[in-house]
């Protein structure tokens, strides 16, 4: 059989898993909680227009996927049902943006292979099949991406207003669309000469900052916008920036000899400061020399060894001249902070915890690679989920970074304009404050990270003389059997993608279930309380989706100390946004509830309804679980008093 047609073959075999992997049964479980929050918010949509609470503010999150899934909700389809088809269909639109993308670089081979892999990614099915905005904003990323290119290597001004619309969509779509907002501003910079831009490019930048200063209003949160200020609410004054200032500055103030030693790279900054006035031809390169040193001034070593990277891959600078023989004094200026702050971090991991190599390495690494945050933020949790696949892609980055750097192109080219969005995208994730970290912030990267991976493998396997020469079928074969030795490629769990054991993820690994999101059967606790709760009864709830599909609920319970607790309450404090129904915020507002001996049935948490326990243990209560799903995902509790004689003193 002809190679053309075995490589057709496993395309079609691609394409038709999944398809299967991303809809087989995908109405047939209930909705997981942020998949609530959304059909929450189009309930209103349907309701009102908007996405308005009841108890006041709007959602804002995902607008214009919320009216698309409205859309389909208006045409009979259901909440479980119009929310992950709607993502499916977008799953679907990256592929040719895909596949595009990878022909441009190495031909129409890398673009199957790259659809190949797509289709057949775990990872892209389990996010087709949630019906939040991930899947969404990945196609119009993988679409923009395309317009950055006709833009930055082909000079093409409508790729521009195709940048502007697409980010405008992207913003819609998930807030993390801000961030093409600040990829259209760097693509005007990648449209340099020699270092400079033209007024036209300035205009360009101004424009596109206004753009990136409205995406910001855009996303912000206001969930409590038109409800007024609970009672005993206390607006807090802003901090001033000298009391920032004043912050940094302390250790310096109390350690004065220390600060002192900070005179040595102060005085080597001074010849290396000289040194980068001899670009002042190109004030991109001066502008980025000057920000390395005060980076490395700031001990924020990550930056500056990623400002570096991105002057070179924009062509910026080059080797040469950074050079030992012409730059010395800059590397001494950068070896000098690197050292000083190396030493302030391993005295920090010295005072705090005592001599151990672990926290002194600990300190040592936060101190100087801390900002921004990409091991947090980025790294760990894509290496703690997919080892081997994250590996694979750094690997391939950096031999492509490495290449590109090295070559003797004038100007950039199509994958030193991907490479250097990459970093820039990456910085930004990893300097945005943030408490909750998920693999699925950072999805959007994931088919041009395959790309840049594919293409990497094929360069490689075309600079070998034998492989030059092969079949076209064993060239292929590398990128697909590397794929198929990564974490991502489990053909059982395509087969099994709509079973009860996939779906609620039993048996998973905890980071493994985060991954691809974790779901609770809340609609079996539904279908048991329906069956056994009384007139009389009192339900609460601490999981919000049970709303979905059980409506006699008298209580919200939320504990005040939950860190979801402020996205989650209504401004009045006596009010549960999502569920509208009245909140007990403390285990002791249940004490009169259950003192009316009524029976008291809650939907809780694992850790929740441990809590409770304790609780009731203490106060005389009765809590026994009375129903579990099988997938372990759900509980429901019985609260009871005990008579006074059963209580302990």
């Amino acid at each position: 059989m002809p190679a053309r047609a075995l490589l057709l073959i496993v395309g079609v075999a691609a394409l038709l898993a999944g398809l299967y992997g991303r809809f087989k049964g995908i109405g047939l479980w209930p909705l997981g909680v942020d998949e609530f929050y959304l059909s929450r918010a189009v309930d209103n949509v349907l309701r009102t227009g908007l996405p308005g609470f009841p108890c006041g503010g709007y959602y804002n999150r995902g607008l214009a996927f919320q009216y698309v899934v409205a859309g389909l909700r208006l045409l009979g389809s259901s909440p479980e049902f119009a929310g992950r088809f709607a993502a499916g269909i977008a799953s679907l639109a990256v592929l040719p943006a895909a596949y595009l993308l990878a022909k441009r670089f190495q031909g129409s081979l890398a673009g199957w292979l790259v659809a190949i892999i797509l289709c057949a990614s775990i990872w892209e099915i389990e996010m087709a099949r949630f019906g939040r905005m991930y899947a969404p904003f990945q196609a119009v990323f993988a679409w923009y991406l395309l317009a950055y290119l006709r833009f930055t290597v082909d000079k093409n001004a409508a790729g521009l207003r195709w940048m502007i619309g697409l980010s405008t969509l992207g913003v819609l779509t998930w807030e993390g669309g801000v961030l093409l907002g600040l990829a259209n501003i760097f693509a005007v910079l990648l449209m340099h000469e020699n270092g400079r831009l033209t007024p036209k490019d300035w205009r360009r930048i101004a424009l596109l900052s206004v753009l990136l200063i409205a995406f910001f209003l855009i996303t912000r949160d206001i969930r409590g916008l038109t409800a007024p200020p609970a009672e005993d609410s206390v607006i807090e004054p802003p901090t001033s920036p000298f009391h920032f200032a004043a912050l940094w500055l302390a250790p310096f103030w109390q350690h004065a000899a220390w600060a002192c030693t900070l005179l040595i790279p102060v005085v080597l900054a001074i010849p290396a400061v000289r040194w980068t006035t001899s670009f002042r031809g190109s004030w991109l390169a001066f502008g980025g020399l000057c920000a390395v040193l005060l980076a490395a001034a700031a001990h924020a070593f990550l930056l500056v060894a990623s400002l570096l990277m991105l002057m070179l891959l924009m062509r910026i600078i080059d080797l040469r001249a950074l050079g030992w023989q012409r730059a010395r004094y800059f590397w001494l200026t950068l070896g000098a902070f690197f050292v000083i702050w190396a030493l302030a971090g391993a005295a920090d991991g010295l005072i705090a915890h005592g001599w151990t190599a672990t926290s002194t390495l600990a300190e040592t690494a936060r101190q100087l690679f801390g900002f921004p945050n990409i091991y947090d933020h980025v790294l760990r949790p894509w290496l703690r989920t997919l080892p081997i696949l994250s590996l694979g892609l750094f690997a391939a980055f950096v031999f492509l970074c490495w290449s590109s750097i090295i070559s003797e192109r004038k100007g950039v080219d199509g994958m030193s304009v991907l490479l250097s969005l990459v970093i820039v995208l990456v910085l930004a994730v990893g300097a945005i404050p943030t408490d909750r970290i998920e693999t699925r912030y950072t999805f959007f990267l994931y088919p041009l990270l395959t790309v840049l991976a594919v293409c990497a493998l094929l360069l490689i396997a075309r600079r070998q003389e034998k492989l030059r020469h092969g079949s076209i079928l064993v060239t292929a074969s590398l990128p697909l059997l590397c794929f198929a030795a990564t974490e991502d490629f489990q053909p059982s769990h395509i087969l099994n993608v709509d079973s009860e054991a996939v779906n609620f993820r039993v048996n998973m690994p905890r980071h493994n279930a985060e991954h691809y999101y974790p779901r609770n059967d809340i609609s079996g606790a539904a279908r048991w309380l329906e069956a056994n709760v009384r007139p009389g009864d009192v339900v609460i709830t601490g999981i919000p989706n049970l709303d979905q599909y059980y409506r006699r609920i008298d209580f919200f319970y939320l504990d005040d100390t939950d860190p979801r607790y402020e996205a989650t309450v209504c401004r009045d404090d006596r009010t549960e946004r999502w569920t509208n129904r009245p909140l007990l915020y403390t285990v002791g507002e249940l004490t009169p509830i259950v003192a009316s001996g009524r029976r008291v049935f809650a939907t809780l948490y694992g850790g929740t309804e441990q809590h409770l326990k304790d609780y009731g243990a203490s106060v005389g209560w009765s809590v026994t679980r009375v129903w579990r799903a099988d997938s372990k995902t759900a509980d429901v509790v019985l609260i009871e008093a005990l008579p006074a004689a059963a209580v302990r003193p």
